[in-house]
């Protein structure tokens, strides 16, 4: 009898161990959208933060004043031709970046509800000053994602 208690107990901390690993693996993943909404925001944020031409930082608020922060993070002078969010493209003429600088955007990207997630494709066209030979960096498809504020 002693032999079957403790092959019902072990089958039963096995079963525990493979539910708890994927449960981890679910919200990892992100298949429930608001477990795993905040680590979204976050990768999203670190990408578009260490890309050669960086949007260090951003902010989409309900109330329309919108900011984007570009810098850049290559090894030659550029010059930004389109900075484009949600098809709004902020950069009116063109503004030339020096290596390490930035450039501060604000305007009206889109309307948003306070709280609410969003998710915004981006594009940076640029020229190399050393090269003069142009870019289009959009990010390979990852969205700008975040939370609108007030």
């Amino acid at each position: 009898m002693r032999k079957k208690a403790q092959a019902a107990t072990e089958y039963l901390i096995v079963l525990a161990v493979v539910i708890v690993i994927a449960l981890i693996v679910v919200v990892v993943v992100g298949f429930v959208p608001s477990i795993g909404k905040g680590a979204t925001g976050r990768a999203s944020a670190a990408f578009w933060n260490s890309a050669d031409v960086a949007l260090k930082d951003y902010a989409v608020s309900a109330s329309g004043t919108d900011t984007v922060i570009v810098k850049n993070n290559l090894r030659n002078q550029i010059v930004l031709t389109n900075v484009v969010v949600n098809g709004v493209d902020l950069e009116s003429s063109t503004s030339t970046l020096a290596v390490g600088g930035s450039k501060t955007y604000t305007g009206s990207i889109a309307a948003c509800t306070a709280s609410q997630a969003f998710a915004y494709d981006a594009s940076i066209y640029y020229q190399d000053s050393a090269t003069s030979a142009y870019y289009n960096f959009t990010g390979d498809g990852t969205k700008l994602e975040g939370t609108c504020a007030t």
